[in-house]
């Protein structure tokens, strides 16, 4: 009897399932074909973060970096390879530490940063010019891979 129960109990659920699935509007289906037609191959977002993270990994990359103060540019960089962080770091920020009392218990504690300093890392920007300057900055930019139409005094070198 039990089984006669169970195998009802499945029909009205696939009825059930079957008749909502009926009344779906033309605008879940639109969504629902959508999806079905972006997959990881062809994800334009996909597409453009690897296409950038080629450009941003290439050494001899010539970029040009725009800075801003109170939202006015006032020069540009030519710069050499990428713009990186320099909050950035090549050590892990935190260690798990286990207590000497035996505690199973985990803490996390900050970790000393690359220079052997702890506490938090310098807020903005580094880059190297194409005359291999190191330039160290928190201020506002504009990166590109070409020259934009913008009137700014070139920083840092000649041309």
């Amino acid at each position: 009897m039990n089984r006669n129960k169970l195998t009802a109990g499945l029909v009205a659920a696939a009825l059930t399932v079957s008749l909502v699935g009926c009344g779906a509007s033309g605008d879940w289906e639109e969504r629902e074909n959508q999806q079905d037609q972006t997959t990881l191959d062809n994800s334009l977002g996909i597409q453009n973060l690897k296409e950038r993270l080629k450009r941003e990994e290439d050494p001899n990359a010539i970029r040009y970096l725009y800075l801003m103060s109170f939202g006015d540019i006032i020069g540009y960089y030519v710069t050499k390879g990428k713009i990186s962080s320099s909050a950035g770091q090549l050590a892990p920020e935190e260690d798990l530490i286990k207590p000497w009392n035996g505690s199973s218990d985990l803490y996390n504690v900050d970790s000393a940063k690359d220079d052997g300093t702890y506490g938090v890392g310098d807020p903005g920007i580094f880059f190297f010019t194409t005359d291999g300057v190191m330039v160290e900055t928190s201020l506002d930019y504009i990166q590109s891979d070409a020259p934009l139409a913008i009137d700014a005094p070139r920083l840092g070198g000649a041309e």
